[in-house]
């Protein structure tokens, strides 16, 4: 929580900074492609963590299925949750009101959906703008899904050969971490600040926003408790890995010190790659399925290491959304994890 403090305060900070320089605001053009490269620094910094980090490299042959199988389970769930959520509050695919002005700004942001390349399928222009968001979303996922890559492989075969102990990089690169995720929030903050939609869009949305997080947990939860029914794993178990929520130093040591081991080893893995399927799949999410839905899939990646992705691949104000899901899921791991597992 300490953390969670830092960042938010340099970012609420920058916001208030920002708000005041709103007429300015063509001056900054620069950040979006300076916010892009920290971007991709950060996610390759975390494939050089995964890859040095023996643990999880070790598990990928032998518990990787069912860490595979689970993460779809609840990632699925999540998001269905937040979808039925999102319709009770009669809010848009981007998180707006469903009304005549809400429906036409999604419209115009969402330009793979296939109704408005229906609407507007003699008109060039359009279609040529909706496959140019369409393709800048492949480019960033690829990208994404490029640098983790990259940065496993690197952190497999060349972490060990510079460092004698691994432990040393990995504490040094969490410190790269915390500096670039105070740097990506400030400058999310900055962006908003510029904007000053967010405070429009919090108004419109109102208390409704807290809904979500719980509709996000339940519906984990839930899921995790269905592959527990079909799977190998004990419904204790299953409901056990999927509050993990991505948090992949809590849960599977809870889990294992409680005395069942595979399912430990599964809740690692599990929650390593939900975290990692958040930042490659976000930017498809968002398209496919919704702004919010997006949200859910890193778990408590959400609140930090994920916004970044959310504000480049969403609207600027469903970092509000990500943040709250985040943020509660954080909170949900300590608690629901031990009373489950016993």
């Amino acid at each position: 929580m300490k953390l969670l403090l830092i960042y938010w305060t340099i970012a609420a900070f920058l916001y208030f900074v920002a708000s005041k320089l709103r007429d300015k605001a063509d001056k900054f053009t620069f950040i979006d492609g300076a916010l892009n490269v920290i971007i991709y620094l950060l996610v390759f910094v975390m494939g050089l963590r995964m890859g040095a980090n023996r643990e999880v490299t070790s598990n990928l042959a032998t518990i990787g299925l069912q860490a595979v199988l689970i993460t779809i389970f609840t990632v699925s769930g999540s998001m269905m949750a937040v979808t039925v959520v999102r319709k009770f509050l009669h809010l848009d695919r981007c998180g707006m009101p469903e009304n005549s002005q809400g429906e036409a700004m999604s419209e115009s942001i969402i330009h793979a959906e296939a109704s408005v390349i229906e609407a507007n399928e003699k008109n060039g222009a359009i279609e040529k703008t909706s496959e140019k968001a369409t393709d800048s979303s492949l480019k960033t996922t690829i990208l994404i899904l490029g640098c983790v890559v990259t940065g496993m492989l690197a952190g497999y075969f060349v972490i060990p050969q510079i460092f004698d102990d691994v432990n040393v990089f990995q504490d040094m690169s969490g410190d790269w971490l915390f500096f670039g995720i105070c740097v990506l929030l400030g400058t999310i903050g900055f962006n908003m600040g510029l904007s000053g939609e967010i405070i429009n869009n919090l108004k419109n949305v109102g208390l409704n926003v807290i809904f979500f997080p719980f509709a996000a947990i339940a519906g984990s939860l839930l899921a995790g408790a269905l592959y527990g029914v079909f799977s190998s794993l004990t419904v204790r178990e299953g409901i056990a890995i999927s509050a993990g929520f991505g948090w992949y130093t809590l849960a599977p040591s809870v889990i294992a010190e409680a005395g069942h081991v595979t399912a430990g080893a599964v809740a690692f893995m599990h929650n390593v790659i939900r975290e990692t399927l958040g930042i490659i799949a976000i930017p498809i999410a968002a398209q496919k399925f919704g702004y919010i839905e997006a949200t859910t899939i890193p778990g408590v990646a959400a609140m930090d290491m994920c916004i970044p992705i959310v504000e480049r691949s969403c609207r600027t104000e469903t970092v509000v959304y990500s943040f709250c899901i985040g943020v509660m899921m954080n909170i949900a791991v300590p608690l629901i994890v031990p009373i489950v597992i016993g």
